[in-house]
């Protein structure tokens, strides 16, 4: 699987991505291995001539999932969609190749969602209103999202048209959409959101609000009890740290959730920027919906053929690391230290048959 990155795990298994977009499935304990849809099974995506270094996007095809407002007409060239367009996939409970049900979430540039069985063999974009940041598998029948703004909604596929739609299923967090979301739920089924906030801080600052199902209303979650929190690239987890006493209770263990990188530009750019690492984002998705998912401070952006190139030193904060809810401290995991390289890595449960 050299030239792989992980870009999501659930349910003992990993999801990993090539630079030209294929998607495999894996089980690091038992060596299992399969094949998710190609990205080019979504409509409006285009694979572009054999050895090809980029996508081609139509965005009028696209048009009809988007909900928050208008994009430009024509194509859109997109590099490496591994991070620039494919951003995580979420997969079912228990899955393995041939039997699994996977969501896909898109940059949130595109907003939409795409989801794929295993039976169908390609990914079903679906409309979201607020676009979609994070979700996991919930209750081995749906798969909860949480949107930009702070609103979780429920997808569920139609047994006869085989389309997924979504209910909502919370009112809106207050304060949801200025800084990044991760969604999970607790071992008895509360659902719950992960609030990291960077701007301005010199580390990741974490809080957690659960959704209180007789008020309906997000409440702070002052005590996580013997709770501890898993976030990242991978699907939030949320466990009993009696289970797992190697985890410290009332902690958010988190990774980077950043795996854009720019090819080959990645790393020393020149002797000039020898300390500065550099990332690719569509204009439009910076002008008009700001960056969400930021770890790290930048140090200049620019304008590079559309596209915002920014720059930033990559000691600027640390990666990995545990965050205390009770008392605002953060330390460092002795065996990773700050895990600056990329890509980030994901937590990971084994499931073993």
């Amino acid at each position: 699987m050299r030239g792989h990155v992980i870009i999501g795990s659930s349910g003992g298994w990993l999801v990993t991505a090539d630079e030209r977009g294929r998607m495999r499935l894996a089980n690091p304990v038992t060596g299992e291995q399969g094949d998710l849809p190609a990205i080019t099974t979504i409509p409006f995506v285009n694979d572009t001539p054999p050895g090809g270094e980029h996508f081609v996007i139509d965005m009028d095809p696209m048009q009809k999932f988007r909900c928050r407002g208008e994009l430009e007409c024509g194509c859109l060239l997109h590099p490496h969609p591994r991070g620039t367009f494919v951003y995580t996939v979420v997969l079912s409970a228990s899955p393995r190749p041939g039997d699994y049900a996977a969501m896909l979430l898109l940059d949130n540039y595109f907003d939409a969602p795409a989801f794929a069985m295993a039976e169908d063999g390609r990914w079903r974009v679906a409309p979201s209103r607020d676009g979609v940041e994070d979700a996991i598998h919930y209750k081995a029948s749906s798969f909860p999202s949480v949107t930009y703004t702070g609103v979780v909604e429920a997808w569920a596929r139609d047994s006869v048209s085989g389309e997924f739609t979504r209910k909502v299923v919370t009112s809106r967090m207050a304060n949801g959409g200025d800084h990044r979301k991760y969604l999970s739920a607790a071992p008895d089924g509360r659902l719950m959101i992960v609030v990291k906030n960077t701007k301005g801080m010199k580390q990741n600052h974490f809080k957690v609000q659960v959704f209180d199902e007789m008020t309906q209303r997000w409440e702070a979650a002052e005590d996580m009890g013997d709770l501890a929190l898993l976030v990242g690239i991978n699907s939030s987890l949320c466990v009993s740290t009696t289970k797992h006493p190697e985890l410290k209770a009332g902690c958010v263990y988190y990774t980077g959730n950043e795996i854009r990188k720019a090819s080959d530009e990645i790393g020393k750019a020149s002797e000039s920027e020898s300390e500065l690492m550099f990332e690719y984002f569509p204009g439009m998705d910076f002008m008009e919906y700001g960056m969400y998912d930021m770890d790290v401070e930048m140090d200049h952006i620019e304008i590079e053929n559309g596209w915002l190139r920014s720059a930033y030193r990559p000691d600027s904060k640390q990666h990995v690391g545990v965050y205390s809810l009770r008392d605002g401290t953060v330390e460092s995991i002795p065996d990773l230290g700050k895990n600056l390289s990329w890509p980030p890595p994901a937590w990971f449960i084994p499931s073993f048959p």
